[in-house]
């Protein structure tokens, strides 16, 4: 396997880790720096090589880490949030961004106006009211649903009848005139229709569909669209054996897109924008724990100090994390176990009938991909404490960047 292995899915800063797990408990989260700004620097030159005045946003959900948001931002990227506490660690970072809630309150769309960093992006017309009574923005764009989604389950398809997202696209034209009446001036389009996608001609399709669209408001409404944003959805590798996704193929298939729609539409081009999160933070981080029970029954079941609690996504989505049991080589004896945590959900499990090298209590698993929907997603049932989280500098230094919970944390706003 190893030689066929995607080197984006198996690469893993094993020194740093066993130093890490010397210095301190586990479970945590380690992410590297140096792995998370060349891949700022990649998503963002890739896509400047082809369109110059690209604007690439950060999707803040993916990880809110603020200092892995001051390293992303520093890199060219602006914030793509999508609550107030988004919205607030964005501005208390002095960076700005769009925002784009969906069934959105006015208490939220008002501090969102408050903070002024943002471009408001709504979800649907039915909102207009809501921030008619708040303020109405200068520039203002809506998510339209245009019915075509992709993704690598059916509960991460953003787009078509069964999605609560977005303006219906025989709705949009209505909107955009709603919008004009009450006095904006300046507009964008926005879609977000897939998630971990790694079929490069999908993203094409949906600037086309976008464009098509744009094309239509401008016939019907006279209005201009200033910005085209594509979202997010960039797919990054979870098995060894997939591919990667060819950022340079989707951007030359989105700049063929966009000369031809704009030139058949009569449109003035407009500026291109994007929020990949995954793809930027995923590979960068994995969450590291250690083995403290095996227990041998009808299967084998390998007990690491973290949980579901830490790592959601193989309960919620039975997803796959590549594993590494740290420090041991692929080739030689391997055994089919289950990667188990301490949660009372049997579905608390990081992977079933897994190879991995012979396993023995103490020995490090790191899961791979932990750098995007990990800790972001994380939780406290059963009462679980959520882990730190950890930097790699590019000169080898740890720094702690969030420390582990405590039981106090755990019971700070409750009356004990």
């Amino acid at each position: 396997m190893a030689s066929r292995a995607n080197p984006d899915v198996v690469y893993l800063p094993a020194a740093a880790i066993r130093r890490a797990a010397r210095q301190f408990p586990t479970p945590f989260f380690i992410y590297e720096q140096r792995r998370l700004q060349a891949n700022c620097a990649r998503f963002r030159g890739t896509f400047r090589r082809y369109f110059p005045t690209f604007e690439p946003l950060f999707a803040v959900k993916a990880n809110p880490n603020p200092e892995l948001l001051k390293l992303i931002f520093a890199s060219g990227f602006g914030a793509d949030a999508s609550s107030e506490a988004e919205a607030w660690i964005t501005r208390r970072l002095g960076a700005a961004g769009m925002y784009t809630g969906n069934y959105t309150t006015a208490e939220e769309l008002r501090f969102v106006m408050r903070t002024r960093c943002f471009r408001i992006n709504l979800d649907d017309a039915s909102l207009l009211p809501a921030l008619k009574r708040v303020g109405i923005p200068e520039f203002l764009s809506f998510r339209v649903n245009p019915g075509i989604s992709q993704g690598g389950m059916k509960s991460l398809f953003l787009a078509g009848p069964d999605a609560k997202f977005g303006v219906p696209a025989g709705e949009l034209v209505g909107a955009y005139r709603q919008a004009q009446a009450l006095g904006v001036k300046r507009f964008g389009l926005h879609a977000m229709t897939g998630s971990n996608v790694l079929d490069e001609r999908y993203f094409a399709a949906v600037a086309e569909r976008l464009l098509s669209l744009a094309g239509d408001v401008k016939r019907r409404t006279g209005i201009e669209i200033e910005r085209v944003n594509i979202g997010g959805g960039f797919g990054v590798p979870y098995r060894p054996d997939q591919p990667s996704l060819n950022l340079d193929r989707v951007a030359r298939g989105l700049r063929r897109v966009f000369d031809r729609q704009c030139r058949a539409g009569g449109l003035r081009e407009p500026i291109l924008m994007a929020e990949p999160g995954r793809w930027i933070a995923a590979d960068a981080g994995w969450l590291v724990g250690r083995v403290h029970v095996i227990k041998r029954a009808a299967k084998t079941f390998v007990g690491i100090d973290a949980g579901m609690n830490d790592l959601p996504r193989p309960a919620i989505y039975g997803a796959y994390h590549h594993i590494t049991v740290v420090g041991k080589p692929l080739r030689g004896r391997r055994e089919a176990v289950n990667v188990v945590g301490r949660l009372c959900e049997n579905n608390d499990q990081f992977a079933r009938d897994r190879l991995l090298p012979a396993v023995s209590a103490g020995d490090l698993l790191a899961i791979h991909n932990a750098g995007a929907h990990a800790y972001a997603m994380g939780h406290n049932y059963n009462n679980r404490l959520r882990s730190a989280e950890l930097l790699v500098a590019p000169s080898g230094a740890l720094r702690l960047i969030r420390r582990a919970e405590t039981i106090r944390d755990l019971f700070r706003t409750a009356r004990v």
